[in-house]
């Protein structure tokens, strides 16, 4: 399930939100591997060794993780659930706008989520702005860069996928407001 709660700062991503991100990332991993990972290296950085151990525990404690018998860390079903969210958000936050170049193509993300899950309809809104791309039409939203893997994957979760498009095209037709809005003049 998504969480209603989204944080898009790189510094109030929680040590448990990381390791989250970093299983769903992985699958399974060993401490080490875990510990190394780009999103406890990167948002977690500051963190006592303890503070690894003592998240680590709570998620195992409250069956997000399981552990082997070889020490060897994995999602629970409960975890993976909890771990897409975690995912998203680590990634939203490491996610550098300004770094793309036009490849002159358009990326267009359609949906029509109902009513009943307007969570994830509200959800998929804030990762679309936070990414950069801008409502062109209610519903419609476009974007000039590749589209980043982390929303690929929110896009593909089971409760948004069936009422998702995502459409790449090297024409739209009287593209001048659309360059105005990302600053492309000039950059094809």
């Amino acid at each position: 399930m998504i969480s209603g709660k989204t944080i898009y700062n790189q510094k109030n991503i929680s040590m448990t939100k990381a390791v989250l991100a970093a299983m769903w990332h992985l699958k399974e991993a060993g401490k080490d591997k875990l510990l190394s990972h780009k999103y406890i290296r990167s948002l977690c950085q500051d963190k006592h060794k303890n503070t690894y151990r003592s998240c680590i525990f709570r998620l195992c404690k409250t069956k997000l993780l399981k552990r082997d018998y070889n020490n060897v860390l994995a999602l629970t079903d409960k975890g993976e659930r909890r771990a897409l969210s975690a995912f998203i958000e680590a990634e939203s936050a490491l996610h550098k706008k300004g770094n793309q170049h036009w490849d002159g193509g358009w990326r267009m993300v359609f949906f029509d989520i109902p009513e009943n899950k307007r969570k994830y309809r509200d959800y998929l809104r804030k990762i679309l702005k936070l990414v950069g791309f801008h409502e062109f039409q209610q519903s419609i939203w476009v974007y000039p860069y590749p589209v980043p893997a982390f929303l690929k994957d929110l896009m593909f979760e089971k409760n948004i996928k069936p009422y998702v498009r995502c459409i790449t095209t090297n024409y739209v037709d009287n593209d001048q407001d659309l360059r105005i809005i990302f600053g492309l003049f000039g950059a094809e």
